[in-house]
């Protein structure tokens, strides 16, 4: 991910992350709804469950082994009968939504327009800036780039991330 020197993470700063430039004995603790919002709904936590998501694809083959797997992975254990039967359903729930709704494939800009005022007229102006570091740049993949079978896997892969046992326990 890009970092700014000096520039404090969004995301980890959400969750308290001390200030790198002083000491800090203890760090503050807080829960706050933009917390639980953040986990739910931002990208860093989407491009996770989708990179799990597709660890539990190439080693699994069925959906069975595959929910099983991810439990694994997530919780360090194995799931028992009644979480499976649930998890299975919300895993073929939301594959059928995917098929019905797929995703806008996301296209990175390759020029933007600037609009100044000129200093010494105070007349605005605008010019075209060409963004150069996208040319080489090779992006996590996003859900137009999955199937329904994995975008649904990568659902349940987020689901269990914001699950209170990952959370507090793991």
């Amino acid at each position: 991910a890009y970092r700014v020197r000096g520039q404090a993470d969004p995301f980890l700063e959400l969750f308290n992350q001390p200030n790198p430039n002083g000491s800090c004995e203890e760090r503050d603790a807080a829960a706050v709804t933009p917390q639980a919002f953040t986990l739910l709904n931002s990208d860093v936590m989407s491009d996770r469950s989708i990179a799990l998501a597709q660890r539990v694809e190439k080693e699994m083959e069925t959906l069975h082994l595959q929910v099983k797997r991810a439990v694994q992975l997530t919780f360090g254990r194995v799931p028992d009968k009644v979480e499976w039967e649930s998890l299975k359903q919300y895993v073929l729930k939301m594959r059928a939504y995917h098929v019905k709704h797929p995703p806008e494939p996301l296209k990175y800009p390759t020029r933007i327009t600037r609009s100044l005022v000129e200093e010494l007229t105070g007349r605005p102006f605008e010019y075209e800036e060409i963004l150069p570091v996208f040319d080489n740049y090779v992006p996590d993949e996003k859900p137009a780039d999955l199937s329904a079978n994995t975008r649904a896997l990568a659902d349940l892969c987020l689901l269990l991330f914001n699950s209170n046992e990952f959370i507090y326990v793991y």
